[in-house]
């Protein structure tokens, strides 16, 4: 089936042009929908998708800055800069480098990708020939598609292989793993989830590929921050050759892309994917919000980032304690920002996950290790980076729950949720854990 946009919205956008009375009128239209989302999402609904979370003021107000508006194509240095009157910018990328070189401890550190998919795709560019063998994590074990074969890899021409599980688990089967890799022997085994509980045992799969000069590639898309903050295991220290992070999950930044490494040999392949094969400009706009973010990070990441796993695990035993089955008990539920529940007693995660959002209770369906079919999933993600930067903690998470059951389980009227719920944000909407704002209290 072709995935496309879907017409009728385009259809809609189409029919409120044609009656607009002028171009300004039309901007109008931009602007209104701008505010209404940010009236709804932001002010009126419980935040639980694991992929976002809120910027801080100072943040925000870089994004908008006049230096978004200057081309910044090459290298930095103005011997390595295709454009003049760079000398404020070098300065300000050069910044940005060394403090994601603090936040992650690391030895060197990229910031010009747009977005974690496209750091993905430098990774493999760097690491990977074309008709090269790479074994990445299936989607029905938690594995995200910017590693598979209808992402970069495949793009990249890649030859995309299972890693194998221990049966209806989201454990890698080590053994099984070392008897495929022996046969495939993959340039690298690529380590992308969109579905992250738990430390993954990197030293033994780097054991594994470590007689062919096998790179093991960590995605830390959705623990970038958890790692920064040293409350997740630290994968260049574990035995990951390469890792690359989104800076707008647990990172809390701006929406792009971060690539981090230690070997000084993958230096010059990554330099030579990231300019000028995937960026010419890169938004210094972003640039700048992400070195404030990363700032943020060494200021306030670690007390943040333990709030944030203490709410996945108090979110979870409270959804278990009123009967929706959170998952992964016996192992404590959850080291990183993720939970995940069962959908029953509906009949999917996305209808399930429909009738929270009528609730304002917004999540996203995932699949499950057992699921037969990785599109029609029976599970629910949650996420607690947002709840946890607007000043939530374990009794607001406890409340969450017993309108989560509400839902899903005794089928209340979503609408009469929603009104709870709306009233409850009222006191929710400071951005904590920043240098305007400080800790919550």
């Amino acid at each position: 089936m072709m995935i496309m946009h879907d017409i009728h919205c385009l259809r809609r956008a189409n029919a409120l042009l044609k009656q607009a009375q002028s171009h300004s009128a039309m901007a109008d239209l931009v602007r209104a929908a701008v505010v209404r989302n940010e009236q709804w999402r932001a002010q009126q609904c419980i935040n639980l998708v694991a992929a976002e979370s809120p910027t801080s003021p100072s943040v925000r107000a870089l994004l908008s800055s006049e230096v978004g508006t200057r081309a910044s194509g090459g290298n930095i240095g103005r011997d390595n800069r295709f454009f003049s009157g760079m000398k404020n910018i070098d300065e300000l990328e050069s910044l940005c480098v060394e403090l994601l070189k603090m936040t992650l401890r690391v030895e060197h550190a990229d910031h010009r990708l747009m977005g974690g998919m496209a750091a993905v795709m430098a990774a493999y560019t760097a690491l990977a020939r074309p008709e090269d063998n790479v074994m990445t994590v299936p989607v029905i074990r938690g594995g995200d598609t910017s590693n598979r074969t209808n992402g970069p890899p495949g793009v990249r021409g890649l030859k995309v292989w299972d890693i194998p599980f221990v049966h209806k688990t989201a454990d890698i089967d080590l053994t099984r793993l070392s008897e495929v890799a022996q046969a495939l022997k993959p340039a690298v085994i690529g380590l992308g989830m969109t579905l992250t509980l738990f430390p993954l045992p990197l030293a033994d799969i780097k054991g594994i590929v470590s007689p062919w000069d096998g790179k093991v590639y960590f995605d830390a898309a959705h623990q970038l921050g958890l790692i920064s903050a040293g409350l997740f295991q630290d994968p260049l220290a574990e035995g990951a050759d390469l890792m690359t992070g989104s800076s707008g999950k647990t990172f809390s930044g701006p929406q792009g892309g971060v690539i981090a490494w230690n070997d000084a040999a993958l230096t010059a392949p990554l330099h030579d994917a990231i300019f000028p094969t995937l960026t010419g400009s890169h938004q210094i706009n972003r640039v700048a919000a992400l070195a404030v973010a990363a700032t943020e990070m060494l200021a306030f990441g670690q007390v943040y980032m333990k709030q944030v796993v203490s709410n996945a695990q108090v979110l979870a035993l409270e959804l278990d304690r009123r009967g929706v089955t959170a998952f992964y008990r016996e192992q404590g539920y959850t080291r990183t920002h993720q939970i995940v529940i069962d959908s029953k007693p509906f009949a999917s995660g996305r209808e399930a996950v429909q009738c929270l959002e009528a609730a304002n209770i917004i999540a996203n369906e995932m699949p499950l290790p057992w699921d037969t079919d990785p599109y029609r999933e029976t599970g629910i993600r949650l996420g607690t980076v947002e709840a946890t930067r607007l000043g939530m903690k374990e009794p607001e998470m406890a409340w969450i729950a017993e309108q989560i059951a509400k839902v899903l389980l005794h089928k209340e009227d979503p609408m009469a949720v929603a009104n709870g719920v709306i009233d409850f944000m009222k006191n929710h909407r400071t951005v904590y854990y920043c240098h305007e704002n400080g800790l919550p209290r």
